[in-house]
């Protein structure tokens, strides 16, 4: 793995979106894992539910507001 390219995504996220540092890791994480180089567009669907447009396909992204922060990452 490309520390770089996760590195990039995390800075991305974390810059766009109200998210909190530990889910944003995870999902540049996550992200990666599927190839991902960039992401395009974060559009926010309802709160804690985002689309990522990225240039590998799109991802719905669902985070939480929780002392113990869990995210999902699923491929549209």
């Amino acid at each position: 793995m490309n520390k770089t390219t996760q590195n990039n995504l995390y800075k991305y996220i974390i810059s766009n979106t109200e998210i909190d540092e530990i889910q944003c890791r995870y999902i540049a994480y996550k992200l990666e894992n599927y190839n991902v180089k960039a992401i395009t567009l974060i559009e926010p669907i309802k709160m804690f539910h985002f689309n990522f447009y990225t240039d590998n396909g799109s991802y719905k992204v669902k985070t939480v507001n929780l002392p113990l922060p869990i995210s999902s990452v699923v491929r549209n």
